[in-house]
This record gives structure tokens, sequence and C-alpha cells, in this order.
């Protein structure tokens, strides 16, 4: 089982073309490789939110059994129904944790991030002498090994988020709505306070989380350095020179962090 969902894709089989500049042709570019996975974590997703949420709907017939007053009769006449949530609870719901797991951590997880690494070195080691000569080899080098890990988890976790909150949502605001119509009043007030919540706090978390990434490829890029060129280090530098090198940068890393902690306790608090 796990070979067959680890041998879907040969991260090196190809090399393909060079990556467009825009944001959303950047990402069909990739996804496009491995639309299959994709659909198939997509598919193993929603199953999931729908097992998830009839698990309560299972809790509120059961209640509704307790209550009736003739209980033996009234779960004589639910033994169908009550074998069917047994079922769904020990056996539809651990296998559709599986197979999401499987597709999502055994073939998406490791294979797609390696197929964009691959195809990221394999365009930027045939850029020109200058490219290499105007930025920080370990600035390159952590690009190339984090762009890949950013590209997969926003897909995989849009994803997850569609399902989510658009059946988790909408199974609570029905099921309110069919009690009592008031009842599904806070339901809208939380859909319509999300939607703002994420207007105002995504672009700023975007703006932080692209300057962190800048600052960390920064700090990597200085600390490559000073290993790769440590025989012109040992020879003419001195260690005060280079620690301060790297610690101006460490330091503007470490500012750049408390923003971003501060607008992520800001939004937990908001949410």
């Amino acid at each position: 089982m796990f070979a067959f969902f680890e041998s879907r894709i040969r991260p090196t089989a190809r090399a393909g073309r060079a990556p467009p500049p825009h944001l959303l042709a950047f990402y069909r570019h990739y996804v496009r490789q491995s639309r299959g996975l994709y659909a198939a974590l997509f598919a193993t997703g929603m199953i999931v939110a729908l097992v998830d949420t009839a698990i309560p709907v299972c809790i509120g017939k059961l209640v509704g059994l307790m209550q009736a007053p003739d209980r033996g009769a009234a779960f004589a006449a639910a033994t169908p129904m009550l074998i069917g949530m047994g079922l769904l609870v020990v056996i539809g719901r651990p296998l559709s944790q599986l197979f999401d797991s499987l597709v999502r951590n055994n073939a998406v997880t490791g294979f797609v991030t390696n197929m964009i690494r691959w195809q990221s070195h394999w365009h930027v080691v045939r850029q020109g002498w200058p490219f290499f000569q105007n930025d920080y080899a370990g600035r390159i080098a952590n690009r190339v090994m984090q762009t890949p890990n950013a590209v997969r988890e926003s897909v995989v976790s849009s994803i997850r988020a569609v399902w989510y909150i658009g059946v988790y949502g909408i199974s609570a605001l029905v099921l309110m709505a069919s009690a009592d119509w008031r009842l599904a009043i806070p339901t809208v007030l939380w859909f319509t306070g999300y939607v703002f919540f994420l207007r105002y706090f995504v672009p700023r978390m975007r703006t932080l989380s692209k300057t962190s990434s800048e600052m960390r490829s920064l700090v990597m890029g200085r600390i490559v350095d000073s290993y790769t060129n440590i025989l012109t280090v040992k020879l003419f530098s001195r260690a005060r020179d280079e620690d301060s090198y790297v610690r101006e940068v460490i330091d503007d890393h470490t500012r750049t962090g408390k923003g971003g902690a501060a607008t992520m306790r800001t939004s937990a608090s908001a949410a």
C-alpha cells in the first residue's frame, strides 16, 4: 500500500521548463504536474470532512433514542441505523483518515516537494555566471529548498480549509436553521466576521511572511558565505568582524520575527 502511493511520482523524472513569474501561473505550473494527487487529496479531504460532520449527527440521534419513552422498542426499530453509525465510526472514519494521510504524507509531502525542488534547482543551476556572483550561494540554496515547501503546504492547506469551512459551516447552518431560523444567526455572524478577519489579516501576514522569508534567506546566505570562504576567513579576517557580520542579520531577522509574532497573537485572539 505504501509503495503504491510512494511510486506515483518520480521527482527527478523530468526537468520541465522555467516556471512563469506570476504567482497564479507559478502555482499552476507545479500543481498541473501532480494534479492527480491533488485531486485525490481533494476527494479524501471531502470524505474526511463529511464523516467528521456526521459524528455529531450520530450523537444527536443517540441522545434522541435515549429520550424515547420506550427505549427498547426505539433501539430495536433503529437497529439498521445504529449498525450504520457503528460502521461509520469504527471502519469508515479510520479508513478515510488513513487514505487521506497516505495521499498527503506518503505521496504529496515528500515526492511532490522534491519534484518542485529538483525542477527549481535545474532551472537555477542553468543561470549565467553573473546570477551567482550577484547573490549569496546560501540565499539562493535556501530559496530552492524552501519554495517547494511553501507551494505544497499552501495548496494542501487550501484544500483542507475549503472542505472543513464549507462542510462544517454549511452543515451547522442547515442544522441550526432546520430547528429555528434564529439559531442560524450566530453562524451567519461567524461567517461574516471570518471573512472580514481574512480580509484584514491575510494581506498583513503576507507582507510579514515575505519580509521574514527575505531575512531568513539573508541569514542563510551570510552563514553559508562564511563557511564557503572559510580559508579566506581564517587567514585574513578577525573573529569579531565575522561575528558582527552574522550577528547583524540575525538581529534583523529577530526583529522581523517579533513583528510577525505580534500579528499572529492579535489574529489568534481575534479568532
